[in-house]
């Protein structure tokens, strides 16, 4: 049961959960996916027409911090995603190296243009990240002509600096995701939804440029001098170009407002939809986001289909339960809702929540953890592209 945002890419949605399935004993064509959202779900939204002028003049926003360890280090993605040349612009930012005349050598930038010039990508790489080569070649050239870049390479003015190599391999896989990211519809490639992606492709063009994988993660060095720097930045765009940051919770709350309102025909036609399953099996309902609010509002009513396992994925059940606004569960009223039920969330997105302590006096909920290492609002697209999801199902199934 598809959620917010999913109306138009319930193809590509359902590609990936068939082939994921395909992990487990089950046959990929036991998924079926009622496109409720079609048949019953709002029309989109756009937002800028009421934000103040200066939110709504750029739709590009960020938000991070300084990494800590590797739980902080999506979101320092989410904020080289909006900059891709932001980690260069730091390393520009430090007092120039004393390299003095070059003597039989050539400059440290001159040398990087031409390793970004002359890159080469292992097909089988741009395959498993999902990227094309002109989309690699266009970022390879973004990086290259770009002021950050020869910023950087004067301030440390070695090429073979660890730090500069890495912060290049970085700033050109950032760009092939801020791409995608701005594309129209944006593009949820393997890398966009995956940080073990995303880490293998840095490495992937380290390779190429450098002839050695790099680290795919940020350096304490840069974070630890220009980290204060970074965050004023991030805070400032976040500010300037609210409409974008809002994009994923306007639909979020375009979509809950819609169900609020007019969800019994939702409940109906999903109720219809599970009906219609033949009887050869378990019947497992998956829902995501406010698809597993439905799920969870219509499997606690009374006139509930036969279903064995309710499964819901970065769903706001829960968040809707405390505000009392499900139809068949209310705080306070010896809330009963349907068992077994495995939740599964993530850190990362800000748009799921765990179930169980909601209910702590119910048995046959479980919450799970499945986080992809990618930043907000990819990551609440990402649980299609985890191995641990299907694990998870595959663990709980009846």
């Amino acid at each position: 049961m598809h959620g917010t945002g999913v109306r138009e890419g319930l193809e590509q949605t359902l590609a990936k959960v068939r082939t994921g399935v395909g992990t487990l004993p089950l046959s990929p064509d036991s998924v079926v996916g009622p496109p409720w959202g079609q048949e019953h779900g709002p029309a989109d939204l756009d937002v800028t027409p009421v934000l103040p002028e200066s939110s709504a003049r750029t739709r590009a926003a960020a938000d991070g911090e300084a990494p800590e360890d590797g739980a902080t280090d999506a979101a320092t993605w989410g904020l080289l995603l909006d900059d891709p040349l932001l980690e260069l612009r730091l390393l520009a930012a430090a007092p120039s190296a004393e390299t003095g005349i070059v003597v039989g050598g050539q400059p440290t930038e001159v040398e990087l243009q031409q390793r970004l010039d002359e890159a080469e990508m292992a097909p089988e790489a741009l395959e498993a990240a999902g990227v094309a080569d002109e989309e690699l070649r266009s970022a390879l050239a973004f990086v290259r002509d770009s002021e950050a870049l020869a910023g950087a390479a004067q301030a440390v003015g070695d090429a073979g600096d660890p730090e500069l190599l890495d912060a290049v391999s970085r700033s050109v896989v950032a760009r092939v995701l801020h791409d995608q990211r701005t594309a129209d519809p944006p593009r949820l490639s393997p890398v966009a939804v995956s940080g073990d992606r995303r880490t293998e492709l840095v490495d992937a063009v380290g390779d190429a440029l450098f002839g050695a994988p790099t680290r795919g993660i940020f350096t304490r060095t840069v974070w630890k001098t220009f980290g204060p720097l970074a965050m004023r930045i991030g805070n400032a765009q976040v500010r300037e170009n609210r409409a974008k940051l809002m994009d994923p919770f306007s639909d979020f709350i375009r979509d809950v407002a819609f169900y609020i309102r007019r969800g019994e025909a939702v409940r109906t036609y999903l109720a219809n939809a599970i009906s219609d399953l033949p009887a050869n099996g378990p019947v497992v309902v998956v829902g995501h986001s406010l698809g597993g609010i439905a799920m969870v509002d219509l499997m606690s009513g009374d006139d509930a289909p036969h279903v064995d396992l309710l499964v819901t994925v970065g769903s706001q059940a829960p968040y809707l339960y405390l505000l009392d606004s499900l139809v068949s569960l209310r705080p306070g009223q010896d809330a009963k809702p349907f068992t077994p039920w495995l939740n599964i969330y993530s850190p990362a997105d800000f748009l799921s929540f765990r179930a169980a302590p909601a209910f702590p006096d119910v048995d046959g909920i479980v919450d799970e953890e499945v986080d992809a290492g990618v930043p907000f609002p990819e990551s609440h697209s990402a649980y299609w592209s985890q191995k641990e999801t299907y694990s998870l199902i595959g663990q709980h199934w009846p």
